[in-house]
């Protein structure tokens, strides 16, 4: 009888890891014969080149073609890259995708027994296989060299140690969270609120390594760049107007109505699955915190941005309306729909062929011809 209960509880995240390997294949389908457009799919040129060169970017480099300035590749915070280089046994732009595929599976495993064993959630196994494909963009930047399924996994694992009581592990992940995406500093006061409420005072200092780690990365960009502050060279535009929906009027002013539109039923969706999570302190501290800080970002990019939240906003927060008949009947073919969004998405935002072509060889893993 054991025997029995240990295979059925190991097979729901069997399948899960099934469908996350699965949903990238099929994202990768129609390029399998010419896997480039994947690999030149951005950010991952830049992850890449990080990832060779260790921020020793010289002046040379092909990529400086779109950014001109060497500290742009300061915001590229490391833990994702160096997650790359230690996979590059595989093949440098291989490791990309791997690392990519290999951390999607540790976060829906890790969402997974969250919400079966902290959680409580019905049908924990279905909300863990929607997690996979909702929004379309997750499924997007999961497959692709981007930094959200690392984030996302650093994220969920520090929620896990977190509800387990375990501080200092949360604290951990939560730093290299932060260390991948540096959102994930909103770890630091969302856990500390709850400590408070909760009277756990002698837990509170371990929450000083969740920006520990950044201070160190600005070091480190102190020394590489010349600049402590180089992070944020790239990011002045986003920050010019630090308020709430601050970006609407210069999407107004190209007559991108339509666009802001999308942004404000965009911001009402996740407003309202963050505050569908007070049941849930942890998860609506945190995405209280990732809410306030990405509504004041002026960027038109909210909806990657956004996913930093979406497992716990999107799919706790919705978790009835999730677990209906009529969801059920939706959901394959809305599964359909984003991997068509990420096919036709790929070949129309990456790096031009010849600029990665000069860059492979730029970097050694291509000989020139």
């Amino acid at each position: 009888m054991k025997d029995v209960k240990a295979r059925a509880g190991v097979r729901p995240e069997l399948w899960l890891a099934l469908a996350s390997v699965g949903g990238s294949f099929l994202v990768y389908l129609p390029f399998l014969s010419n896997m480039a457009p994947v690999y030149r799919f951005w950010d991952g040129p830049n992850y890449l080149t990080v990832a060779r060169t260790l921020y020793r970017i010289g002046p040379d480099n092909p990529l400086l073609a779109y950014v001109y300035d060497v500290r742009f590749f300061a915001s590229y915070l490391p833990v994702y890259p160096l997650l790359v280089r230690a996979f590059a046994f595989a093949g440098y732009e291989r490791a990309l995708l791997l690392v990519s595929v290999l951390a999607s599976t540790a976060a829906v495993l890790l969402f997974y027994r969250l919400a079966r064993d902290v959680w409580r959630l019905e049908s924990p196994g279905f909300l863990s296989l929607v997690f996979l494909f909702l929004p379309p963009r997750w499924l997007l930047y999961r497959s692709t060299g981007a930094t959200e399924s690392v984030y996302i996994a650093a994220t969920i694992g520090a929620v896990y140690f977190f509800e387990t009581s375990r501080v200092g592990r949360a604290s951990l992940a939560g730093a290299a969270a932060a260390l991948t995406r540096i959102s994930g500093l909103m770890l630091a006061p969302a856990f500390g609120v709850v400590l408070l409420a909760r009277r756990r005072w002698r837990s509170i200092p371990w929450l000083l390594l969740i920006p520990a780690g950044l201070f160190a990365y600005f070091l480190f960009c102190a020394v590489r760049f010349g600049d402590f502050f180089a992070y944020f060279t790239p990011h002045g535009e986003k920050l010019a107007r630090f308020l709430p929906f601050g970006f609407l009027p210069v999407l107004f002013s190209k007559g991108l109505y339509h666009q802001v539109e999308f942004h404000i039923l965009l911001a009402l969706v996740y407003a309202v699955g963050t505050f569908r999570l007070r049941p849930y302190p942890v998860l609506f501290s945190y995405c209280l915190f990732e809410l306030a800080l990405h509504l004041c970002l002026s960027t038109e990019d909210w909806s990657r941005y956004f996913l930093s939240m979406a497992p716990f906003a999107l799919i706790v927060g919705f978790r009835d309306a999730i677990d209906t008949k009529a969801f059920r009947w939706i959901f394959p073919f809305y599964a359909v729909l984003a991997v068509y969004y990420a096919w036709g998405v790929i070949p129309l935002n990456g790096c031009r062929p010849d600029i990665y072509l000069r860059l492979l060889v730029h970097l050694g893993l291509l000989s020139p011809s």
